[in-house]
């Protein structure tokens, strides 16, 4: 049941900051409106690199990440669901 509560706390904070993440881009202007040309070396790269924008970078990986939180957040749940069954049959078992 822990691991069940735990993976619900966890999808659930990264569904509010890829929403968050989704709405911020959404307002934002396009790339192409406001582009400037910069050189940023591969050492500035991966120190700017974190676990959840290294491939979901930009708004249609904020996107995606909003629909990976919410099937991790059903995983979860099933877990939680399949872990009172055990115990309501369990039960049945003691009686």
């Amino acid at each position: 049941m822990q691991s069940g509560l735990a993976g619900i706390d966890e999808a659930s904070q990264r569904f509010d900051r890829s929403a968050e993440r989704v709405t911020r881009l959404a307002g934002a202007p396009s790339a192409a409106e406001t582009a400037e040309t910069v050189q940023i070396s591969a050492e500035a790269r991966r120190a700017g690199e974190t676990l959840d924008s290294v491939l979901t970078s930009g708004l249609e990986g904020a996107m995606v990440d909003t629909r990976v939180a919410k099937y991790a957040f059903i995983a979860s749940l099933k877990v939680l669901q399949a872990g009172a069954e055990l115990e309501e049959e369990a039960a049945k078992l003691a009686k």
